[in-house]
């Protein structure tokens, strides 16, 4: 257990963001798929994809958190930190979601993957300094 850990703490930083990102987007796909098929709301796929997201949130921080920055700052204040930059996120890829659906008649699948894309490259950018960095004095 400890062998595959070291290993994958000597990969540099940002090829670790990538592997807890797509471990964490096909853990958000069956987490999706799961509300999309038992979801009454309308629109369907937006609202899906949304209460995915706000499901993932402490479930991506704590991945990242342990297997990315491997960070030893309180729980509690950085997960606060995620949700506020997941807050901005959700707002901006709930929005997309929508108008690819919605208005531009994209199957909700696709319309899935670019969301997650999109806050996969959002989070490769904000991430550590917003949630995971720390305050300067």
């Amino acid at each position: 257990m400890a062998n595959w850990r070291e290993r994958f703490a000597r990969l540099p930083e940002k090829a670790r963001l990538a592997i807890v990102a797509a471990l964490g987007a096909l853990i958000g796909l069956v987490t999706y798929q799961l509300i999309y098929w038992v979801n009454p709301l309308q629109p369907r796929a937006t609202t899906s994809w949304l209460a995915a997201f706000i499901v993932g949130v402490p479930r991506q921080y704590s991945l990242h958190r342990a297997l990315t920055f491997a960070s030893t700052a309180p729980f509690a204040p950085r997960l606060a930190r995620a949700y506020g930059l997941y807050t901005c996120v959700a707002v901006v890829t709930t929005s997309l979601n929508w108008l690819l659906v919605e208005r531009l008649a994209v199957p909700h699948h696709l319309a899935w993957l670019v969301c997650i894309t999109t806050t996969g490259l959002i989070n490769l950018f904000a991430l550590k300094p917003l949630v995971f960095g720390e305050k300067r004095p």
